[in-house]
């Protein structure tokens, strides 16, 4: 997907130097919650602007979780896709960002969480910003009113081997002191206005 995506704050940090004997999670208990809030910068702009939204990733749940560091692809490890409501359908870009690596036979715990994954505390959130480009969305090229959505999902941490050499070995993930988030939620629905030509505009 042809959309940036820029760091803006972590309110949590890395576990890496505590590793437990063991995950406290029960498995009687419930799978760790999360809410994506998508925000614009602006409910309006001009026809062809590039949309900028603010995303909040905000751990709901009663306990401490993990989730991955980047919300696009770059480590394989999650993805955020938006999509624009035309008419009665979700339109969504099938263009993806992806960096590969050489997966490491015998991973660096410490090394390889940080690079990958952190730590995010309940009742706290995770931010970043988005890019929508017109390139992708033509349909922000022409005046209207629109809704743009956004889907994020996870696969964890993985203890197999990927295409980018984002995994952690079976006895390091065991050790964690919390549970990783995997699996998928959609955003609230967020609303922006493109504008049309002014009255000086179509004066001249």
């Amino acid at each position: 997907m042809r959309f940036a995506f820029v760091a803006l704050v972590t309110l949590l940090s890395p576990i890496l130097a505590t590793k437990q004997t063991g995950n406290p999670r029960s498995p009687g208990e419930s799978s760790p919650r999360i809410e994506v809030k998508l925000i614009p910068e602006k409910s309006v702009i001009r026809p062809g602007e590039t949309l900028k939204f603010k995303v909040e990733i905000w751990n709901v749940g009663t306990d401490d979780i993990i989730i991955a560091q980047n919300i696009d692809r770059t480590f394989g490890n999650s993805d955020l896709e938006l999509f624009l409501e035309v008419g009665s359908a979700l339109q969504g870009s099938q263009m993806h960002s992806v960096a590969d690596s050489i997966p490491e036979s015998n991973p660096d715990f410490a090394k390889t969480f940080i690079t990958n994954w952190l730590t995010l505390n309940k009742a706290h959130c995770y931010g970043t910003y988005v890019y929508m480009d017109p390139i992708d969305f033509p349909q922000l090229r022409k005046p209207g009113h629109y809704r743009v959505r956004a889907e994020y999902s996870s696969r964890g941490i993985s203890s197999v081997p990927g295409w980018n050499g984002g995994y952690l070995k079976e006895e390091d993930i065991a050790k964690l002191p919390f549970s990783a988030w995997k699996g998928t939620v959609n955003s609230n629905f967020a609303s922006v206005h493109v504008s049309g030509p002014t009255k000086k505009a179509i004066g001249k």
